[in-house]
C-alpha cells in the first residue's frame, strides 16, 4: 500500500507534459514572428537551389518557385543567383552576394619577417 501511494503521490506532483511540448535542447530557440520582422525590413533572399532546370529559393523566410506569392511580392522567376519578383506594381530583381564580396582580400604585400625571409 505504502509503494502505491509513493507512485500516486509522485504523479500528482509531477508536472504535466504533452508530447507536442517536449523541446528538443539541441534545436535552435523559435524566434517570435521571424517572418513578420522579415517582411517589415524588406525582401530578403537568403538561398537559391537548383536541381536541372528546376530553381527554387529561400525568400522572407519561404521556400518559392516562379509564379509563388509571399506576402505583397510575387515571384516572377527563380534565377541562377537570384529572384525577379513584383511588387506595388513594379519589377525588381535581388541577387545573393557574389563569394568574393563578403571574403576579405590579403593585404598585398607580406614582410619578409613574418614569412622568415631576410
Amino acid at each position: 500500500m505504502n509503494a502505491r501511494f509513493a507512485v500516486l503521490a509522485l504523479l500528482a506532483i509531477a508536472p504535466a507534459g504533452h508530447a507536442d511540448q517536449v523541446r528538443d535542447p539541441t534545436r535552435p530557440p523559435r524566434l517570435s514572428a521571424p517572418r513578420a520582422a522579415a517582411v517589415a525590413a524588406g525582401p530578403a533572399l537568403t538561398a537559391v537551389f537548383a536541381a536541372g532546370d528546376r530553381r527554387r529559393a529561400i525568400f522572407n523566410g519561404q521556400l518559392v518557385r516562379a509564379g509563388d506569392r509571399v506576402g505583397g511580392y510575387e515571384i516572377d522567376a527563380v534565377l541562377a543567383d537570384g529572384i525577379r519578383y513584383r511588387h506595388a506594381g513594379a519589377v525588381h530583381e535581388l541577387h545573393l552576394p557574389r563569394p568574393s564580396d563578403a571574403v576579405k582580400k590579403p593585404a598585398a604585400a607580406t614582410s619578409r619577417a613574418a614569412t622568415g625571409g631576410q
